[in-house]
């Protein structure tokens, strides 16, 4: 493994990646309470604002009814 990715937030990434596969499940409510948990977990500011954003719009498509269109 190499060392950048051993230094890598291990928590914030599994619940990162955990909040991405339930947006793209439109899985809305469980994505936005998931990225809210990264946004805590995150180390670099970058990140936890990432979150905090990604969380917005979960809550956005929950309270709008958006949904993903697929081919």
């Amino acid at each position: 493994m190499n060392q950048r990715k051993a230094d890598r937030n291990q928590r914030y990434y599994a619940v990162a990646e955990a909040a991405a596969l339930a947006e793209r499940c439109e899985k809305f409510d469980q994505a936005g309470k998931l990225w809210l948990r990264a946004m805590k977990l995150a180390v670099r500011p970058m990140n936890a604002q990432w979150a905090e954003h990604r969380s917005q719009c979960c809550m956005s498509a929950l309270r709008n009814g958006w949904s993903y269109i697929r081919d």
